[in-house]
């Protein structure tokens, strides 16, 4: 017993993998809500290994007027829900489905980590300024990203089975570098209804690779579109 006692003492110092903490700061938190709540806009926030997500949290006195910095302990370890786990199919075809938790927030920033959607339509973070994307996962299909503009670096896309990754639905600007998509045939589309014709929607595609495994049947004889499909029907001029 008594060898065992300084052994328990060091355990009980020793960190907690799971803990939120705001770079800079002593703290730790078990909630993330409550680190973000007390987060300053600049500030990074360090995630620890687990799930994650600010769903059903209002943006205010929360994520609004703030940049943000999440940092994961990399996608094997850290990942984040985007929206709710299960989408309500009353909700499907409508942004009703999307995640408001960063609704008003400045520039968010998200590292090494993995990033989860659904298989639906009209997911993602919605009415973000700018979202940035570094070493990060994103599994499922996601609609909603900064809304001047959306930055993806060193990220790896995992579209749904005969689906796309990601639409530029939000986004006048989106910028990938060193990414890697796969997918069945589709990667990105460009492509908004709500805001055709508002603005041109600019995609940079730079040292990118797209993998596209035929899963099924019904993908080797179905006419698939290519990794970057550009649909502006509705842009006018």
């Amino acid at each position: 017993m008594l060898q065992m006692l300084p052994m328990l003492a060091f355990a009980d110092d020793a960190p907690d993998a799971h803990a939120v903490k705001i770079e800079g700061k002593d703290e730790s938190y078990a909630k993330l809500e409550d680190a973000v709540r007390a987060a300053s806009s600049g500030d990074t926030i360090i995630l620890g290994e687990g799930n994650y997500t600010l769903y059903g949290i209002k943006s205010d006195n929360t994520t609004k007027g703030k940049n943000l910095t999440f940092v994961g302990q990399g996608p094997d370890k850290t990942a984040w829900n985007i929206g709710a786990e299960v989408p309500d199919p009353a909700n499907f075809g409508t942004e009703y489905n999307g995640d408001y938790s960063f609704d008003g927030a400045g520039t968010v920033t998200f590292k090494n980590m993995t990033l989860r959607s659904g298989d639906k339509d009209y997911l993602g973070f919605i009415r973000i300024d700018n979202t940035v994307v570094e070493n990060c996962d994103i599994d499922g299909k996601t609609f909603y990203w900064g809304y001047t503009s959306a930055v993806f670096t060193d990220t790896t896309f995992y579209a749904p089975n005969e689906d796309y990754a990601i639409w530029t639905y939000s986004s006048p600007t989106m910028i990938f570098d060193n990414c890697t998509f796969n997918t069945t045939g589709k990667a990105i589309n460009v492509y908004t209804d709500y805001s055709a014709g508002a603005h041109d929607i600019t995609v940079n595609f730079n040292n990118c690779t797209v993998n596209s495994n035929f899963q099924s049947y019904v993908s080797m004889f179905s006419n698939n579109k290519t990794a970057l499909n550009i649909n502006d029907s509705n842009m006018g001029d």
